[in-house]
């Protein structure tokens, strides 16, 4: 199990065969395909990043709320531009932790964190950008 901070907020997450049903359950598609998927266009789609984070936290604890409420649980306050390239790299450090620990899994690994810091830093140079505008 990882314990990070997304927005502010300490989110335990745990991957494995589970956090795999409950991401197709909610979402109705695969975890992995929409994880390699969410980095097609070089650009993150932080919203599946924040799906697979919320499955990774209802594997580490059946209690966590259904993906729309937990969400909300966050503070909206915490939500910046600069906050999203530090959440992108928890979830990505937990997706990595836990979802890719094997050895047949590290061509995957590399190429998903490749794409992960590249993005962390695009939105850096962004939001530093937009702080000193």
């Amino acid at each position: 199990m990882v314990t990070g901070e997304i927005y502010g907020r300490p989110v335990d997450m745990q991957g494995g065969p589970l956090a795999l049903v409950n991401y197709r359950g909610e979402f109705g598609t695969d975890l992995m395909a929409d994880a390699i998927g969410a980095f097609g266009d070089g650009t993150p789609d932080i919203a599946v990043l924040l799906q697979i984070a919320w499955a990774m936290a209802k594997t580490a604890d059946d209690a966590v709320s259904p993906f729309p409420k937990w969400i909300r649980e966050f503070d909206s306050r915490e939500f910046t531009l600069g906050d999203t390239a530090g959440a992108v790299g928890v979830i990505d450090s937990a997706i990595s932790a836990e979802l890719f620990r094997g050895r047949p899994s590290r061509r995957i690994r590399r190429r998903l964190g490749r794409c992960l810091d590249s993005l962390a830093k695009r939105l850096g140079r962004r939001a530093d950008g937009l702080l000193h505008r």
